[in-house]
């Protein structure tokens, strides 16, 4: 997790108007509440350009003064709704379009940890969130947690929110490790389990002439590569358990590392899965890695994304 407290103390839950966006508050608050933290609504304003017809511009600052008073009563609204439940809360309206305002923003500010949905609607019918969420997880310097919306028949609705277990993706790397200060930061505070999954692949060993099947030489190697990750994964998890958190190891041989996590991140079993980002790749872009991009676009439980531990002042 950013910094060594391992504390949750400032969250931000971007907005856009829409109830699929709201649906990442409980799970907001629900942290906030147990780690005592503070949720920050934002939401991003923009409009599109005035008109150059002087006789409609009346009219477009009319309905910029409108737009501008509703949101700003919509956020107070929530920020009211989460302080009657026992939630710190507070509210902002920023200027400018929603990823790189948001991005902006949220670097600069004493942020531990963003919850958003991964899509809404926006004002005026702009789909935007698919895209800003995909750009504060690429360009953050915080963890960001993401929660796939219901379906419109249950968007809005205020439900518990609660995680059963946080399952960590781990492959021996430090880029993947980056993952477990925020992921056990969270089962602190939500006082649940955590267990830690290294998928080792399967070998196979090259002959002349090639066979078309597995050989026993294959098998046995790829058994001592999963012995390895599990003597890996256990050293990690005692650990864990050194600082009061419930932690198993699983090792397993699979021939899909997101495959098997997906799997193993069942709506029904109550997971939150937790993955590292391998660091800046190109000039400004953060690489997610493949595993990190398909649990992103394919889960159908939080995924908790934890980018490269940076050193920053508050």
């Amino acid at each position: 997790m950013k910094g060594s407290t391992g504390h949750f103390r400032s969250i931000v839950v971007p907005l856009d108007g829409s109830p699929f966006a709201e649906q990442a508050i409980p799970a907001a608050a629900a942290i906030a509440g147990a780690a005592g933290a503070k949720v920050r609504l934002v939401l991003a304003h923009r409009l599109p350009p005035p008109p150059n017809d002087p006789e409609t511009a009346k009219l477009y600052v009319s309905v910029e003064l409108a737009v501008r008073k509703s949101e700003r009563e919509y956020l107070r609204s929530i920020a009211r709704r989460l302080k009657d439940g026992g939630v710190q809360a507070s509210a902002l309206m920023l200027e400018g379009p929603a990823g790189p305002t948001l991005v902006h923003w949220i670097s600069g500010s004493a942020a531990d940890l963003v919850v958003m949905t991964t899509h809404g609607r926006g004002a005026l019918g702009r789909a935007t969130y698919g895209s800003v969420a995909d750009q504060l997880v690429r360009s953050l310097e915080v963890p960001v947690l993401l929660l796939r919306p219901e379906t419109a028949d249950r968007a809005g609705k205020d439900t518990a929110w609660m995680a059963r277990e946080i399952v960590v993706g781990l492959d021996g790397s430090r880029a993947a490790e980056t993952a477990l200060g925020a992921a056990a930061a969270l089962a602190r505070t939500l006082e649940v389990p955590m267990t830690l999954v290294q998928v080792v692949l399967p070998l196979a060993v090259a002959a002349d002439p090639p066979l078309s099947f597995p050989t026993g030489y294959d098998a046995q190697i790829t058994e001592v590569r999963r012995r390895e990750a599990r003597d890996y994964l256990e050293d990690v998890a005692e650990g864990l358990r050194a600082q009061g958190i419930a932690a198993t190891a699983v090792a397993a041989v699979a021939g899909s590392a997101a495959g098997m996590l997906l799997e193993l991140g069942r709506s029904e079993r109550g997971v939150l899965l937790a993955i590292g980002t391998r660091g800046r790749g190109g000039v400004k872009r953060l690489m997610l890695g493949s595993v990190a991009d398909k649990l992103v676009r394919g889960a159908e439980v939080p995924v908790l994304v934890v980018p490269p531990v940076r050193h920053r002042t508050r």
